[in-house]
């Protein structure tokens, strides 16, 4: 029986052997997992940190680009009216009507055009010569069949 004692004696310690290194390996694994928990949570609060920080840039840079884009449209409004204002000037030196009554009715202004824009027809045998600027064009022909 002394061989049988002395292999049942060496199995129990492989087996202990065996139980420790598991447990140490289940250890390992736990640890490891632990520290992966933590690396991912830093990972995620540090991704969170500079969305955040990227947020606050971005919304930064965005409401600066709307004040320059106010201030732009602005200066392009005030431009703009300003234009208008001497153009209406102009337009008042000249006593030509801009809008109105008189413009809508056929006021002395209109007659006037109307007058040159008949006079220039017949001098060139009432072909226009707007039609190069984008002006009144003549009739369209017939056509043959």
């Amino acid at each position: 029986m002394g061989a049988l004692t002395e292999h049942l004696t060496q199995l129990r310690k492989e087996i202990l052997a065996l139980r420790s290194a598991r447990q140490g390996l289940t250890q390992a694994l736990e640890r490891e997992a632990e520290e992966r928990r933590v690396s991912v949570s830093q990972t995620l609060a540090d991704f969170s940190k500079n969305f955040a920080s990227l947020a606050r840039k971005t919304r930064a840079n965005r409401l600066d680009s709307l004040a320059d884009l106010k201030r732009t449209v602005n200066g392009l409004r005030t431009a703009v009216h300003t234009d208008l204002g001497s153009i209406r000037q102009a337009w008042r030196a000249l006593n030509i009507p801009m809008h109105g009554a008189e413009g809508k009715l056929g006021g002395p202004a209109r007659q006037e055009t109307e007058t040159h824009v008949e006079g220039s027809l017949s001098e060139t045998n009432g072909h226009s010569r707007l039609i190069e600027g984008g002006g009144a064009k003549p009739a369209p022909k017939k056509r043959k069949r």
